[in-house]
């Protein structure tokens, strides 16, 4: 039952991740773009989550407060310079840098700080809950890229501007779900 319970959270923790896999691999992103991204992807989602279970409580009070802005700001940075790029006679954006995987990878795995911290309060394992957690990122995130790639080709030069806008609703979303409602 623990493989289940970890899987079930692991999807859940990866939608943002997979969302914005696809956006990029929409924008034109190389196949191996996406590949890099789906493995930052999954690594920071893993070490969020650790480091939630390890620090506990005092770790996730101490992120709520700015966690979601943070989000919010790198997704729309990202968002705002891909929708509002002008489309060029190719289809194929740049590839993301590197600084750039890294904010969309911290972007998106903010939430797992947090379920990290109830990983044992749910008795799951930490180490195998914590590799699950990766392990589905990355596969949902390569998946979500390559369905995204094929959907960028079929739109033309419009899929960067129409994954830019994903992410900045993703990133708007953040910020209603866990910055306004709290107030």
């Amino acid at each position: 039952m623990v493989w289940v319970e970890a899987t079930v959270l692991a999807i859940a923790l990866a939608i943002d991740a997979a969302a914005v896999a696809a956006a990029l691999g929409a924008s034109g992103s190389s196949t191996s773009a996406v590949l890099r991204s789906a493995v930052a992807f999954g690594l920071a989602q893993s070490a969020m989550a650790g480091l939630g279970a390890i620090g506990g409580a005092q770790l996730a009070s101490f992120a709520s407060g700015w966690d979601h802005w943070v989000a919010f700001g790198l997704l729309v940075v990202v968002g705002a310079k891909m929708a509002l790029e002008e489309p060029e006679e190719s289809p194929r954006a740049p590839d993301p840098t590197a600084w750039a995987l890294v904010g969309m990878a911290l972007a998106t795995s903010i939430d797992a700080l947090v379920a990290g911290v109830a990983l044992p309060a749910l008795d799951l394992p930490v180490g195998i809950s914590v590799g699950i957690i990766g392990l589905v990122t990355a596969v949902l995130a390569v998946v979500a890229g390559r369905v995204g790639q094929a959907a960028g080709r079929l739109a033309g030069p419009w899929a960067m501007r129409g994954a830019g806008v994903v992410l900045i609703a993703l990133g708007c979303r953040v910020l209603w779900l866990n910055g306004l409602a709290t107030g």
